[in-house]
């Protein structure tokens, strides 16, 4: 009987100790997988070990407790780790890598994503992860993992911040779908093991949400990104640096601000925009790239143009929006020639006239139709270009203002060597404002507006030493106000050739001009 009682007294006390531990405390203890103090909680982690398991149980337990207005912290310790599985954040949920080195094992899954797959086939909208920050730490893509480092979708209010990201044999680093308010801040994408694909490999991809070939496991209900900002990041010695190359037909990516981030040894573009609308791509630094800013409205065939939603199974039915609204300004870029790029171009404004059906990428047909893009500002840009400096094609209605193209690093091994101009106005393109650009060493013409386009004003351009003309109207072209106060010197083949016996005026006359 006394040792019954002792028993019973000795469980007491234990009961009483229990209850008297911090709940928090006595979890951690029982799982061993995290500690909690406050709103911090701390995986348990050994340096060089896999922390896949206990940095998703931490994340799961932020979750459950996190709420918009008291936000957890998931902090991994400092150190050298490696992870096996993807790290599944959700709302309200800070993860903090700062100090770390995170390298991914073999096989094929995100670094880091919002929520699972099977939550992500459910959701709707942008409201299944909100507020959402995923900080600091070098996160090093294993070469034989085909998935993208960080994958973000049906998400709101979500900031990437001093992130230090290279390799991975995948197309992305950060790839998006379905997202309302994304910034990438001060961030480090680089080194690629996919740089010399013929793939467009962007390092941040903004995608569409139509179907599973464009972005897996979601509900492909064509919800369109929006309010993204990347600025002050670093993209190096890499295919693509940013931008999208899936086209849902007449679905628009609003509100992208593109600023002040530097774009060093890319292969192919540094950015490229496709159906984005007031959009800002200003302040960037681009050397050594294929290409600089594609900002298009269509596509150069309908291989990547999708036109129905739910994998296939619907139609998606909307208005056509031209009217792009968007500002390209106070970018620096040195262009060089490299064999995989598409075009060898400082900044395109593309569109296409469709005249007739063509099969879309989900055996759909992409109807007949003038899919031309306006609105876009062109300013204030500096373009060393060894190809073409800026380029108009079915883009109708835009400004190109005071931008300097400078004529270098031609390359003996591109094909299209002697093809080039300063500014390319072609066929589609309509009443664009040319006006106050310095033009120089062009290895051709200086302007040269030509096969049935036209523009509004070409004024106040300095266009100095192009191995052919300064500024020639070609094929039927015409300019319907005024050709002004241009200077054109060193151009030896003519200063401005206004291409009459070809069917091409200038209404407003020329006038005041300076040649030599």
């Amino acid at each position: 009987m006394k040792v019954v009682k002792k028993i019973v007294a000795m469980l007491l006390v234990l009961g009483l100790v229990g209850v008297m531990l911090p709940t928090d405390f006595v979890q951690a203890a029982a799982k061993k997988q995290y500690t909690i103090s406050g709103r911090t909680i701390k995986p348990v982690v050994k340096k060089g070990k896999d922390i896949s398991k206990n940095v998703n149980a931490a994340l799961k337990e932020a979750a459950a407790r996190a709420k918009a207005s008291k936000k957890y912290t998931v902090k991994i310790p400092k150190g050298t780790y490696y992870i096996s599985e993807s790290l599944k954040i959700k709302s309200n949920t800070i993860l903090d890598a700062s100090g770390c080195t995170i390298k991914s094992k073999k096989g094929s899954f995100n670094m880091i994503s919002t929520g699972s797959a099977e939550e992500n086939q459910t959701a709707k909208g942008y409201n299944a992860y909100k507020n959402i920050t995923i900080k600091g730490g070098t996160w090093i893509n294993s070469k034989s993992n085909t998935s993208s480092g960080i994958r973000l979708c049906r998400g709101k209010n979500i900031l990437l911040k001093n992130i230090d990201m290279s390799h991975g044999s995948e197309k992305h680093m950060v790839e998006m779908a379905a997202v309302d308010g994304v910034k990438i801040i001060g961030c480090k994408f680089h080194d690629s093991d996919v740089k010399d694909s013929s793939e467009k490999c962007e390092a941040i991809q903004i995608d569409i949400c139509a179907n599973e070939t464009a972005f897996t496991s979601l509900k492909f209900d064509g919800t369109p990104c929006k309010n993204i900002t990347i600025e002050g990041n670093t993209f190096q010695n890499l295919s693509r640096g940013i931008g999208t190359h899936s086209l849902l037909l007449n679905s628009y990516i609003e509100n992208v601000k593109i600023q002040n981030n530097t774009f060093e040894n890319i292969t192919q573009e540094a950015i490229a925009c496709l159906n984005y609308k007031n959009a800002l791509i200003s302040g960037n630094v681009m050397n050594n790239v294929g290409g600089g800013i594609l900002f298009h409205y269509s596509k150069t065939t309908a291989k990547s143009i999708y036109t129905s939603i739910l994998n296939g199974k619907k139609p998606y039915e909307a208005e056509m929006q031209p009217n792009a609204n968007s500002i390209i300004e106070n970018n620096k870029m040195d262009v060089r020639y490299h064999a995989l790029c598409d075009k060898n171009v400082g900044i395109e404004l593309y569109g296409r006239n469709i005249e007739q059906e063509e099969a879309s990428a989900d055996q759909g047909k992409v109807p007949v139709g003038d899919y031309y893009v306006e609105g876009v500002t062109v300013q204030g840009n500096e373009i060393s270009a060894s190809g073409y400096g800026i380029i108009l094609s079915d883009a109708k209605n835009n400004k190109i203002i005071g931008n300097t193209i400078t004529g270098a690093n031609y390359d003996a091994a591109d094909p299209n060597k002697g093809t080039y101009n300063g500014i390319r106005v072609t066929v589609g393109s309509t009443e664009n404002v040319i006006n106050d650009n310095q033009i120089s060493n062009i290895d051709q013409t200086g302007i040269l507006i030509y096969n049935y386009a036209s523009a509004s004003t070409v004024d106040g351009n300095t266009v100095t030493n192009c191995t052919a003309y300064g500024i020639r109207l070609n094929m039927n072209c015409k300019v319907t106000q005024s050709m002004q106060n241009n200077t054109v010197s060193g151009c030896p083949k003519g200063a401005i050739m206004t291409g009459t016996k070809s069917g091409c005026f200038v209404e407003g006359g020329i006038m005041n001009n300076k040649t030599s």
